[in-house]
């Protein structure tokens, strides 16, 4: 109906304005340099908007946002091209039903990691405060696979995360090798924030790295520190 059409595309734009702020948090946080990086925002179990392919955040219109539907990556709603890394939200959201919004950048530090292939190891209670172990690096596509090679870029991340037995929010985001980071959350405000932590993560490991790590931090700490913000008995923060 008419009226049904109206209250979706009242839905879609408040989705959309969602959406377009925290595409300017990346810039402001330092995360994104031009169009590069986007984040998504999932409007309910069947929907998601994302950052249009190749706009400025401040310049995106929310009228026109593209809505993508979640079961078939299709754009149902919108004008704009959706980001060319589409299909790779599509999939996670796919896999992980309790996230709520996805971020993928290409920040200075945690791509240098990237550009390495190397995942990046707890060195402090600084990691363990938001990663319950390394930050993990995927493998490389194989060539037959690049014909789809966001979506397979997606099951990369899915099967990583599965080969290492974790929890989304056991580890909320991982690197790409070569390429850069997606994080995700349970907020619309947690993947951006967690893209920022494993930026700062990176950064602080690359110069503990230089410096020369001494002695390795004992697991038992790493794990009381994640666990006493996100474990069963967590009592950090306010209840």
């Amino acid at each position: 109906t008419v009226k049904k059409i109206k209250l979706m595309n009242k839905k879609f734009k408040s989705f959309s304005k969602e959406c377009k702020k925290q595409n300017i948090r990346l810039v402001k946080k330092n995360l994104s340099i031009q169009t590069f990086s986007n984040v998504s925002v999932k409007i309910d179990k069947n929907y998601f908007v994302i950052k249009p392919s190749g706009i400025l955040p401040d310049k995106i219109d929310i009228n026109q946002c593209p809505i993508i539907r979640i079961s078939d990556c299709k754009k149902v709603f919108g004008k704009y091209n959706p980001s060319t890394d589409t299909p790779t939200h599509q999939v996670l959201y796919k896999s992980f039903k309790q996230i709520k919004s996805i971020s993928h950048t290409h920040s200075k530090y945690a791509t240098a990691w990237a550009q390495t292939g190397k995942s990046i190891p707890i060195y402090g209670t600084t990691h363990s405060d938001y990663w319950a172990g390394k930050i993990p690096v995927t493998g490389y596509l194989r060539k037959k696979q690049l014909k789809e090679y966001e979506k397979n870029t997606g099951h990369l991340i899915i099967n990583l995360i599965k080969k290492l037995k974790f929890k989304t929010n056991e580890c909320p985001g991982v690197i790409v090798a070569g390429h850069g980071t997606f994080c995700w959350g349970n907020s619309f405000n947690s993947a951006v924030n967690y893209s920022e932590m494993l930026e700062f993560i990176a950064e602080i490991a690359y110069f503990s790295e230089q410096i020369k790590v001494k002695n390795k931090l004992p697991s038992y700490i790493s794990k009381k520190h994640f666990e006493r913000k996100f474990g069963r008995n967590r009592y950090y923060g306010q209840k």
